[in-house]
């Protein structure tokens, strides 16, 4: 009984690490957004709240409709870029404040002539850690953790 319930937890200890080190499959976004064609316009024209608030926000079918004659009445972005929910991140702390470019986390968005699939940049501790430790910005867990 007990090797039994070893290798079972032996097994999905396994399983999750596969599953956590394995690339994400990539998304589909709804539209073929080409970011290159939209090259003069700021990061935090389409992606309001992204020096203000602490979340990033997609553009919607009316935001576009300014520029844009021919789209569907909503736009259902799939996001690429996902925060932990025990993580408090702050785009507003990042951008704002600590002066941090978008292509950090994001990559070169500017370039891309194709919608987003996967993220540029695997947000794990490892990856948080080392940007920290390389802007010298603080390393105490509270700080986002919550």
């Amino acid at each position: 009984m007990r090797r039994a319930l070893t290798a079972a937890v032996v097994a999905v200890v396994a399983a999750a690490a596969w599953l956590l080190a394995a690339p994400p499959a990539p998304m589909r976004q709804p539209l073929a957004f080409p970011h290159v064609k939209h090259q003069a316009v700021a990061c935090v024209v389409c992606h309001r709240g992204a020096a203000t608030a602490s979340r990033a926000g997609l553009p919607g079918a009316t935001f576009c409709a300014k520029c844009h004659s021919t789209l569907p009445k909503e736009i259902a972005w799939v996001q690429v870029t996902r925060i932990p929910p025990h993580v408090n991140f702050s785009h507003r702390r990042h951008v704002t404040i600590a002066r941090l470019d978008c292509t950090g986390c994001h990559g070169e968005m500017r370039e891309r002539r194709a919608p987003v699939g996967t993220p540029a940049v695997q947000l794990t501790m490892t990856t948080c850690l080392a940007c920290h430790r390389h802007e010298g910005a603080a390393e105490d867990c509270a700080a986002c953790h919550r």
